[in-house]
């Protein structure tokens, strides 16, 4: 990969660098087994912040182009399959959203369930400073879903299931825009994400203590505030526009 590349448009940063990537890995610039540069040497190499850099990479762990290999970095898969067209980044309706947001309880509950009964203890530490950064930036929607981002990714590698790994990335990727502005639209309205923050620090709290059930519960939770916020978003809209205003047609 070259060492400097031309700054990207600051509009939607994390899908812009993962078309990159991808472009590179499908033109064989990037071989299969190659181990890409660290997450701040991207974020320099493309001029952005090292948050829109783990997005990036979250959503084309999600897509099995590339793989994280704990302590050792992140690498372009050695063989890659066709990338299901359930997971093509077409606009939503809110129809689609809410069969998203269902999935999503049911897998990240069960991952979040996993997780307390095979995370290591190494792991458990890493997802309590993750919140710790949460709450740092619990006014700063932005920052925020970076570190949010950077959780769940942790949360579902701990659960050490590669193919529910790949299946929630590709739920969060699909659901991204909205999850922006439910975000956004929750610091507007409440003053900050300081009740996210807690929603998580009780997953985690519930996986720290090994009780599946309890995260599972925790998830879950965290998943319905999620639900009520960004399903709100669409109760004044047309059911074939999203809450940008883009037609799903």
């Amino acid at each position: 990969m070259p060492r400097s590349l031309e700054p990207l448009k600051r509009a939607n940063l994390p899908s812009s660098i993962a078309d990159r990537i991808r472009r590179q890995i499908g033109s064989g610039q990037l071989k299969p087994g190659e181990q890409l540069p660290g997450h701040r040497e991207l974020a320099t190499m493309f001029s952005v912040s090292v948050g829109s850099v783990r997005e990036a990479i979250s959503m084309l762990v999600s897509e099995g182009l590339i793989a994280t290999r704990a302590g050792h970095g992140t690498f372009v898969v050695e063989t890659t399959e066709q990338i299901p067209t359930v997971w093509s980044a077409s606009p939503l309706d809110r129809d689609k959203v809410e069969e998203l947001i269902d999935a999503r309880e049911v897998l990240e509950g069960a991952l979040a369930a996993l997780a307390a009964e095979r995370a290591t203890a190494a792991q458990i530490d890493q997802l309590r400073s993750i919140v710790d950064r949460m709450q740092e930036a619990h006014g700063d929607a932005a920052t925020f879903l970076a570190a949010d981002v950077e959780l769940h990714q942790l949360l579902a590698e701990a659960a050490n299931n590669r193919y529910l790994l790949k299946a929630m990335g590709g739920i969060r990727s699909m659901l991204r825009r909205d999850l922006e502005l439910g975000a956004e639209l929750s610091i507007r309205r409440v003053g900050d994400l300081q009740f996210a923050v807690d929603e998580h620090r009780q997953v985690i709290e519930a996986i720290a203590a090994r009780d599946p059930g309890a995260a599972r519960e925790a998830m879950i939770n965290v998943i319905g505030h999620n639900r009520e916020t960004v399903l709100g978003m669409y109760a004044h809209v047309p059911m074939n526009v999203t809450p940008d205003g883009v037609s799903s047609e």
